[in-house]
């Protein structure tokens, strides 16, 4: 998504090479489509899709049209309205009734200055902003107050930033300043690397089937994304980990190990993956510093602890972690139904489980298409390897 913004911003139309056709993807190229159109009323509809939907929101100040962006229930429910008052500090003129969508844009140019953010709640506020800001017409500061969350994903827009010869000034990610009518360069192709959080997916299959062997293409571990840290995680659980020309290959080791006590502050996406994986380790995981699940397509901590102990697992929350002691020996002698929440991580996780337990069943399975349509008919695959 931020590599379709940018080259919509700098008109560099972009060919696109492994670029998924999840639900999130198709929204942003929908709505990319509306933009640039000459229609000066514009509505676009996105679903549940976050990113789409906060990076749309910052970008169409430019435009200077009258823009409703809205989504599905929940993302009615996902808070907006930190963007919304740092975009109309820069200058545009942006409404919500609810601090959440729908959004009402109207065609009132940003044109920069001086904002404050804080860090702790969402970092797609900050990457809306941060490629937003490179083509406003006078120069910007964005100001990080409390401290920061989910840092790797800020450094996936910076990084693409720069290779879309973007300039950003970062000082120790506490603020940054952002030279104003900057045109960029043309980029004419640009490969997306297989998407990281997915993956994690398909590594913890591997740990949860010690006869396969998991190869994962266009993913290895100089990857941009923070979530790339799965194979760290994984590895410390046991995993034997190797990379060919293609990508990284993932196998179980011996004994499929804890994590015990484990700050994912840095990696919110990958908590679902590890949530599942504790389920069957010998002792106590607790993942530490994740409160931001609160306001992601679900409540997420809520909903792993209701599935979790669907299982006779002992489970705990609080505001910021989800404590977990594990069985290796779990059975299930009962039928078992878990709820999704509509949510594509809920589905993904326990799906690396279903066909060890047969009287399992996952409710709403056609919601990964938000992230991975293709995910059941990969596991698939690996089941008959």
């Amino acid at each position: 998504n931020r590599a379709l913004i940018l080259s919509f911003l700098t008109k560099s139309n972009t060919k696109f090479k492994n670029l998924p056709d999840s639900d999130d993807v198709l929204y942003m190229q929908k709505a990319l489509k509306k933009l640039k159109s000459k229609d000066k009323k514009i509505s676009i509809y996105t679903g549940n899709a976050g990113t789409t939907t906060r990076f749309l929101t910052a970008i169409s100040p430019l435009l200077e049209k009258e823009i409703k962006i809205d989504g599905n229930k929940r993302m009615q429910e996902r808070p907006i309205k930190i963007l919304i008052d740092a975009l109309n500090k820069l200058g545009a003129d942006i409404t919500s009734k609810t601090g959440c969508p729908p959004v009402k844009i109207n065609p009132q140019k940003a044109k920069g200055g001086n904002i404050s953010l804080a860090g702790n709640v969402s970092s797609q506020y900050i990457s809306a902003l941060l490629m937003l800001t490179p083509f406003l017409e006078n120069d910007s500061k964005i100001k990080i107050t409390k401290k920061l969350y989910s840092k790797p994903y800020i450094e996936i827009t910076l990084n693409l930033l720069n290779k879309f010869g973007l300039k950003v000034k970062n000082n120790k990610f506490a603020q940054f300043s952002v030279k104003g009518s900057q045109q960029g360069e043309k980029v004419k192709t640009f490969t997306i690397e297989a998407d990281a959080s997915s993956a994690s997916y398909l590594g913890a299959y591997a740990l949860m089937h010690p006869d396969k062997e998991v190869q994962i293409n266009n993913l290895f571990k100089n990857s941009i994304q923070g979530d790339i840290t799965f194979l760290k995680y994984l590895k410390k659980m046991g995993a034997v980990i190797k990379e060919n020309k293609k990508g990284t290959i993932i196998k179980a080791g011996k004994k499929l190990k804890c994590l015990g006590k484990i700050d994912m502050n840095s990696t919110p996406d990958l908590v679902m993956t590890f949530a599942v994986l504790a389920m069957f380790t010998e002792g106590k995981t607790k993942i530490t510093n994740v409160e931001n699940l609160k306001i992601k397509e679900t409540d997420r901590l809520e909903a792993l602890k209701n599935e979790i102990s669907k299982f006779g697992i002992k489970v705990k929350t609080g505001k910021s972690y989800i404590e977990i002691i594990g069985n290796p020996k779990l059975t299930i002698d009962k039928k078992i139904e878990i709820e999704t929440y509509d949510d594509h991580r809920m589905a993904m996780c326990f799906g690396i489980i279903e066909d060890l337990f047969p009287k399992l069943k996952i409710k709403n399975k056609k919601c990964v298409s938000k992230s991975y349509t293709s995910y059941w008919d990969d596991l698939i695959k690996l089941t008959r390897k």
